[in-house]
């Protein structure tokens, strides 16, 4: 007879909550749904010359690999935002660097 590890049934819910609260965990699904929404926001073209893309701050950090669509980029700031924060929901969104 198997032994089972625990006594009671969770819920996914549950789950869901303590894999996302733990910071192992929770900092990859960040940069999942980052890259999800960016994704969202620009579009396939912009995205697949993003190589890294991080929130410190309340600033957005983008690593994009093509200096004449860094370049492009820097020119729609405000709307970039703008767009970010109306797909993520809040006002996190204060500035973006390319870098």
């Amino acid at each position: 007879m198997k032994v089972f590890r625990f006594k009671k049934a969770n819920s996914v819910k549950s789950i869901m909550q303590k894999i996302t609260t733990n910071k192992f965990f929770s900092d990859g699904l960040k940069k999942v749904f980052l890259k999800k929404i960016w994704l969202n926001v620009m579009g396939e073209n912009v995205s697949q010359y993003t190589e890294n893309i991080y929130i410190k701050n309340n600033t957005l950090y983008l690593k994009i690999n093509s200096s004449a669509l860094k370049q492009e980029l820097t020119y729609g700031k405000d709307k970039i935002i703008e767009n970010f924060n109306n797909e993520i929901g809040s006002d996190e969104i204060k500035k973006i660097i390319f870098f």
